[in-house]
């Protein structure tokens, strides 16, 4: 496999903020597995750093002439939006491009990775579940579910006719302080679902990219995701008329929706427990099965 290091300078460092070191080599490990089945065949700097004095370095305009499979990101807290916007403009494949980060969630793969950007896959959840897989992946984001969250009895109501209720109006309620953001975060009421924006620190933004984001849900590809502690929800969630849907429970259970994660994980946080499925902290599951398929495969 022909691989491209992409070196994004113009964020903060190639490193973890939390754990001070690099993500390349344990991606680029990752990626090499069985040892030496990756050959590089180039560098790119996205800003030109001399100083640095990188072997093979190429210049981004010759990146289209270069015979590559995979165009591996590496940086910190890197945005993949944007360089794929510049990716168009130099004739590069988009699906080329991966995060270090999303190399390192267990179960990656060229092809399924590829294929999963291919779906152009719509994520609706509860919480931040649908914000934080984007991020972690680097997929373009159809979802207006981002950066927000609801109650469960809320999601509930929402979900069984939320192609019809997306298409309602959304409606500024009042501002609530959070102080472990240190902002105030709007809250909408939608048709009848109360939703609580605190990834946004005002209602003009936060309705901006609202709107902007339900035109972009893709409902032939749509996985909904939430959890709970009652199986009596679980047990409503698993009848919901979609062909992919999880729902993360403390307990053990047949029903084909139900991921269940072992309460002890993350102090018994199960949220915490949860977003840790997709950001591969938690090693329960092949979050790129449950993405792709909906399955529920164990790791």
């Amino acid at each position: 496999m022909n691989v491209v290091i992409w070196v994004q300078y113009d964020t903060v460092a190639t490193q973890d903020k939390s754990k001070k070191q690099s993500l390349l080599k344990p991606a680029f490990a990752a990626l090499d597995n069985p040892k030496g089945i990756v050959n590089i065949v180039g560098v790119i700097e996205s800003v030109p750093m001399p100083i640095n004095k990188l072997s093979n370095v190429i210049d981004k305009k010759d990146l289209a002439k270069v015979d590559c499979d995979l165009i591996l990101v590496t940086g910190h807290d890197v945005d993949l939006a944007p360089i794929l916007a510049e990716a168009t403009t130099l004739g590069v494949d988009p699906n080329k491009f991966v995060l270090d980060r999303t190399v390192l969630i267990p179960g990656f793969t060229v092809e399924k990775y590829k294929a999963l950007r291919r779906s152009n896959l719509s994520i609706i959840s509860m919480g931040w579940w649908a914000g934080i897989a984007y991020q972690k992946l680097g997929l373009p984001e159809l979802s207006p579910t981002i950066g927000m969250y609801t109650s469960e009895e809320h999601f509930m109501n929402f979900l069984p006719e939320a192609r019809w209720h997306i298409k309602k109006d959304l409606y500024f309620d009042r501002t609530e302080y959070n102080s472990d953001l240190g902002i105030n975060y709007p809250i909408f009421w939608l048709d009848g679902t109360q939703w609580f924006m605190n990834g946004y620190s005002n209602d003009a933004d936060a309705l901006k990219v609202w709107n902007e984001r339900k035109d972009k849900i893709n409902w032939s590809n749509v996985l909904v995701t939430m959890h709970t502690s009652n199986p009596e929800v679980l047990e409503r969630f698993n009848c919901l008329p979609y062909a992919k849907k999880a729902c993360f429970v403390p307990f053990e259970t047949e029903l084909e929706s139900g991921f269940y994660i072992n309460p002890q994980l993350c102090n018994g946080n199960l949220l915490q427990a949860a977003e840790g499925i997709v950001t591969g902290e938690v090693k329960a599951y092949d979050v790129w099965d449950l993405l792709l398929y909906g399955k529920k495969t164990r790791i």
